[in-house]
């Protein structure tokens, strides 16, 4: 994968996914902290706002700190996830990524969420596409997994629109993998 930043001159230069309407900007630990710290530095350093709800609990609570941890000791680590920005108005609605890089043996699990006035307008699944396309293109990445609860409609929708094929349920959760 490409750096997580490059400074050009006084620029600095982030690594990010493009679709149609949503950038996903790849977690730095200057990202991470503005995110639960200083959110008013995003406009900044980024030129967004945060929607409102994000982060959710998950995020703020466990998602971001671990990151942060991460990408403090290895900043290549923000490689695998990031925020997702609606281009029209310059919101972050909503967070997607890898738990961690690839194992020893490849796999990855992926997880996402947008923030709920956003929800139902087909972002999940529009950043999904350019986001499994980018880790079909790394060469260690052999399996593609996620989980969700069996009860999330919407996001069973999404992980059967992005391809994944459901491994195993319980009466709890449901397991995918996109075929490779």
């Amino acid at each position: 994968m490409s750096p997580v930043a490059q400074n050009q001159g006084d620029k600095l230069i982030l690594a990010e996914l493009n679709t149609e309407r949503l950038r996903m900007v790849f977690w730095t630990a200057e990202l991470a902290e503005a995110v639960l710290h200083i959110p008013s530095q995003l406009q900044d350093l980024l030129g967004v706002t945060l929607a409102d709800g994000f982060p959710s609990p998950p995020v703020r609570n466990f998602v971001l700190p671990a990151t942060l941890v991460h990408v403090r000791r290895n900043s290549s680590y923000g490689l695998w996830s990031g925020m997702i920005i609606h281009k029209a108005n310059q919101q972050v609605i909503g967070s997607m990524g890898c738990k961690s890089p690839p194992d020893d043996l490849g796999q990855v699990e992926i997880g996402y969420d947008i923030v709920p006035a956003y929800q139902g307008q087909g972002f999940a699944t529009e950043i999904g596409h350019a986001f499994l396309n980018r880790l079909l293109e790394q060469a260690s990445v052999t399996r593609i997994t996620a989980e969700c609860l069996a009860e999330n409609f919407a996001s069973i929708r999404v992980l059967e629109k992005l391809g994944m094929k459901r491994t195993a349920a319980n009466r709890d959760m449901i397991y995918w993998e996109l075929p490779m």
